[in-house]
Order: structure tokens, then C-alpha cells, then sequence
């Protein structure tokens, strides 16, 4: 009961700072915010990044500002860093400490599709679809971190897909959120080249992969809706 009434006021705490804090800021204002904590900046956006997607903050927002924030290299690498801590931290909330609230809220979001969708999320299937995920920082994948936290997929291999899914997208965003603040650049219009392209060979890959599966499509809820 006390471990209960502990995660219910962290819980609270949590929600009402995000609520104050971030709801409904823009990646500008984020790199503004975070500029704020000068040479704890780095400290200041890795936390963000393990955080915010905890709330469903949208991950391109984050992946955005650490462009325009850090540049490349050092962008990718606190993005990258950040959404392996959220990746750890979703996952561990759904399996530990909120178990049976992350599936009812899974199950309100999923309904009667949830048990197929848990049983899709197992064994080898499970690891390279979580790949796909993982390769597109925009997906709103939030749910499908709770759902692996409740599959019997372990965390090694879980933490394993999520990184290498994980690559590829940060520095397609990271190379865009870097080249914003002179959208007339080179640059910028190759980036979104790099991201157009990376979004088809995703798609490839899903249809390569699970050519005989349905197509579940996710839309910018979070919601899951399946097609024949």
C-alpha cells in the first residue's frame, strides 16, 4: 500500500510539471529553456529526452531541439543517450512498478486487439519489429515501450533492438533540427531528402519483413488501427 501511494504522488508531481513546464512547446522554446542551464545544458536535455516521452511528449519535438541546441555530432550522441534512458525507463515502469496500470491503459487504447498485439511482440518477429520502431524518432512508439514492458521479451534484448533502431532516425532528425535556422541550405532541403528516405526504406523493410502479418497502423494518438 505505502509503494502504492508513493508511485500514485510521483505520479502526480510528474504530470503536474510536465502539465507547467512543457505541455505544448515548440522545439524552439525547448532549446530556449533548456540554453537556460548553460553548461548543464547537456545534463538538462538528456533528462528531458528520458522523461518527456514518458507523458507522450513528441519525440521529434526533442530530437529537433538537440539539433539546434548541440549541432551533429554531440546532438546525436545526448539524443541518442536520452532515448536509450526513456527506452529503459518505459519499459521498467510498465514491468515493475505500474504493471497492471500500464495495461489498462494499454487495453482502453488497444481493446479488443490488445492480446494479439502482446502475442506480435514476442521472439524474433517481436525483436525486428521493434527495430522498425525504433527507426523513425517521430513514431509514437510511447505505447509500444509500455506494451514490450509487459511482454515476456527480456530487457537485454529489448534495450539491443531499441538501439540499433534507434540510429538511424536520431541522425536523420538531428541532421535536420541542425540546418533549421537557414531552411534556404543545402543542408537542410538533403536532410529532409535523407528522412524521406529513410521513412521508404522503412516501409520496405516492414512489407519484407512481415509480408504476411496485418499492417497495423499507428496515428499520431497513439492509437492502433488494423487493416486487412
Amino acid at each position: 500500500m505505502k509503494k502504492k501511494w508513493i508511485l500514485v504522488s510521483i505520479t502526480v508531481a510528474a504530470v503536474l510539471a510536465y502539465w507547467l513546464l512543457f505541455s505544448g512547446i515548440s522545439a524552439d522554446e525547448l532549446d530556449t529553456f533548456i540554453r537556460g542551464f548553460g553548461p548543464w545544458a547537456p545534463l538538462a536535455y538528456v533528462a528531458a529526452f528520458t522523461v518527456l516521452p514518458a507523458f507522450f511528449f513528441p519525440v521529434a519535438v526533442l530530437a529537433l531541439a538537440g539539433g539546434l541546441l548541440f549541432g551533429f555530432w554531440a546532438g546525436a550522441a545526448y539524443t541518442f543517450l536520452g532515448a536509450v534512458l526513456d527506452c529503459t525507463l518505459m519499459f521498467f515502469l510498465a514491468r515493475r512498478l505500474g504493471k497492471k496500470q500500464v495495461e489498462r491503459m494499454l487495453r482502453s487504447r488497444l481493446g479488443e486487439r490488445a492480446d494479439r498485439i502482446f502475442s506480435f511482440l514476442e521472439g524474433r518477429r517481436g525483436f525486428l519489429f521493434l527495430v522498425l520502431l525504433r527507426l523513425i524518432p517521430a513514431f509514437p512508439y510511447n505505447l509500444i515501450n509500455y506494451a514490450y514492458g509487459l511482454s515476456a521479451m527480456d530487457y537485454k534484448t529489448y534495450i539491443l533492438a531499441s538501439a540499433i533502431g534507434i540510429i538511424p532516425g536520431t541522425f536523420a532528425f538531428i541532421n535536420i533540427g541542425d540546418h533549421m535556422l537557414d531552411l534556404s541550405s543545402p543542408g537542410f532541403w538533403t536532410s529532409l531528402g535523407l528522412m524521406a528516405l529513410l521513412l521508404f526504406v522503412t516501409a520496405a523493410l516492414g512489407k519484407l519483413l512481415f509480408p504476411n502479418d496485418a499492417k497495423i497502423k499507428i496515428n499520431t494518438n497513439g492509437e492502433k488501427n488494423e487493416t486487412k
